[in-house]
């Protein structure tokens, strides 16, 4: 499990990097040849997996439950 707790927050951080990238020098979508390069959609993509990852890793992260009993 924590070989899947690293692999998730190394994907996600390289994730993250790639955004970086791409809002540092955004360019725009358009169309080659008959194939569409839509930036905005794979940042919207990269967003997806970004937050994919973060729901992975709370599922996988140890978590603590704090109950109270009444007594009789």
């Amino acid at each position: 499990m924590n070989d899947d707790i690293a692999t998730l927050k190394q994907i996600r951080s390289q994730l993250l990097e790639l955004m970086k990238q791409i809002t540092a020098n955004p360019k725009p979508s358009y169309t080659i040849e008959g194939q569409r390069v839509d930036w905005s959609n794979y940042l919207q993509q990269l967003q997806a997996a970004i937050s994919w990852c973060e729901e992975r890793l709370r599922a996988l992260e140890p978590q603590e439950l704090h109950t109270q009993g009444e007594t009789s």
